[in-house]
């Protein structure tokens, strides 16, 4: 996107890296909060919720901006050709560090989890 022209800092993609920080940070929390729960401190469970709600809020406006002002900006800026390639380049990273594959898994343990937990 910043190729094509849209700026780094400030606006939608100063936002989103602003928020991939702060779920980094929220995961060292979660990671925090386990670890300090298995060594015998029970009341790390609530910091684990209190967290725990806050990533799953980060995660959903997160995802909301991609798909609502994101995404409608790369379609605005990018054409056929450049869209083709980011595609084959996913597909490649996907194949190579994620595993063939697992994109589908992950979407298939969400739906299974998404019906038990939300009915």
């Amino acid at each position: 996107m910043e190729a094509a022209g849209a700026p780094r800092d400030g606006g939608p993609i100063g936002v989103m890296l602003n928020e991939h920080e702060q779920g980094r940070k929220l995961v060292a929390k979660l990671k925090d909060a386990v670890t300090r729960y298995t060594s015998g401190n029970k009341t790390a469970a609530a910091d684990f919720q209190l967290t725990t709600s806050e990533y799953v809020t980060l995660l959903t406006q997160h995802i909301e901006k991609e798909n609502d002002v994101l995404f409608a900006m790369a379609d605005a800026k990018l054409d056929a050709a450049k869209d083709a390639e980011l595609f084959e380049a996913f597909e490649q990273l996907e194949n190579e560090h994620i595993g063939p594959g697992k994109h589908e898994e992950f979407h298939e343990l969400l739906h299974r989890l998404e019906h038990e937990y939300l009915g």
